[in-house]
């Protein structure tokens, strides 16, 4: 016997899977039985035509996936997906076999015999459960090898493809060709790969995908409308806020109120100008946090704790220093001193780092106009 315990499905049915888990030994005799799958009207049905690779299979989880989700294994997916390792499916059944609607998956084998549902989740990271709940997906094959899909993957084909994203977060992927990948809403990751693209990330924090090092590209234009040119071809990039090259990922949504450029106004304020090149694992902090919704003070509570927690004194010769660039004199020092709580004043160290990395000094400090040229670094 054999327990299901997951249904996937991206957006178009290319990226499905099955995860079943079989709960006694001697179960790997899978040829000749069928899979089938329904929707009141029509039926798919894929038959076994091999066994598993041994009796050994008590607790033992078997991954059935489609064309499109094994096609994942050719494409470099380890590169071009984020935080995604490919497992190789034990059966491969066509795409779209699962139906989004309606669907009733029935095997033999399974505990109860079928499952039904309404509606899979095809937002690219929730899969159906086997007692009818969801949860983040995840997949484990014959072999033991687990892993995750990080979002909706919507796979072109070797020639010139016009991919559009979803409302979610997707990953497109294209090959050769001359191709147009438009992300739409969500936190897209865009790759056009060989030829000429137009990578359109639209709304939210967008990261367009490169397979060589950054010195091997050429970067011209505005921010919101850039050309880069390499090993790769040449695209134009339009609302794109994230580069991942080979060798290394650069920000460069700097703007203010952008989440790279509160974060190098931060990291300068409280650590100095040079940190920001000397840490890009700070600056991939301040990513994560302003992505994920904090606002500049809550960061900058952290800041001061990475600091060490100092005393006023030290803090505010620290900051003063870092962003004017000099230490401050005595009364400059009393003046700053005194805004803060435990010497009579309204503010908390946070509060004043807040201010500090939103002045005009400190973007000249940490000299945030050639940074907008380049992006900064972050891991």
């Amino acid at each position: 016997m054999l327990t299901l315990i997951n249904v996937y499905s991206n957006a178009d049915g290319s990226v499905q899977f099955i995860k079943f888990v079989i709960d006694a030994n001697e179960q790997e005799f899978w040829a000749r039985h069928s899979l089938n799958s329904s929707n009141g009207v029509a039926t798919n049905t894929f038959r076994f035509n091999t066994d598993l690779l041994s009796e050994a299979t008590d607790g033992k989880s078997v991954l059935v996936a489609t064309q499109g989700f094994a096609d994942l294994g050719t494409a470099r997916s380890d590169f071009f997906i984020p935080n995604f390792s490919f497992v190789k499916p034990d059966y491969i059944i066509p795409n779209k076999f699962l139906f989004p609607t309606n669907g009733t998956v029935i095997f033999p084998g399974m505990i109860g015999g079928t499952i039904s549902y309404a509606q899979l989740p095809t937002d690219g990271k929730l899969s159906l459960n086997g007692d009818s709940s969801t949860g983040i997906n995840s997949f484990t094959n014959f072999t033991g090898n687990t892993g995750t899909l990080p979002g909706n993957v919507i796979f072109g084909i070797e020639g010139p493809d016009n991919l559009a994203g979803t409302a979610n977060d997707d990953i497109i992927l294209a090959l050769g060709g001359n191709d147009t990948l438009n992300g739409g809403a969500g936190n897209d990751t865009l790759n056009g790969g060989a030829g000429n693209d137009t990578l359109n990330g639209g709304a939210g924090t967008d990261t367009a995908i490169y397979s060589s090092n950054r010195a091997n590209y050429s970067v011209s234009g505005t921010v919101s409308n850039l050309n880069i040119s390499g090993p790769d071809g040449n695209d134009t990039l339009l609302s794109i806020e994230r580069f991942r090259f080979a060798d290394k990922n650069i920000a460069i949504d700097l703007d203010t109120g952008e989440a790279a450029g509160n974060t190098v106004r931060i990291i300068g304020a409280a650590f100095g100008a040079p940190a920001i090149k000397q840490h890009p694992d700070y600056v991939g902090v301040g990513l994560n946090l302003f992505d994920s919704g904090q606002s500049v003070l809550e960061v900058s509570q952290l800041a001061v704790r990475v600091m060490g927690n100092p005393t006023d004194e030290v803090f505010v010769d620290t900051v003063f220093n870092n962003v004017v660039g000099r230490a401050p004199s005595l009364e400059e020092h009393n003046f700053y001193v005194s805004l803060l709580v435990d010497h009579g004043g309204t503010f908390t160290q946070a509060h004043l780092l807040e201010v500090a990395a939103g002045s005009g000094l400190d973007a000249t400090s940490i000299d945030l106009v050639d940074l907008q040229k380049t992006g900064v670094e972050f891991v």
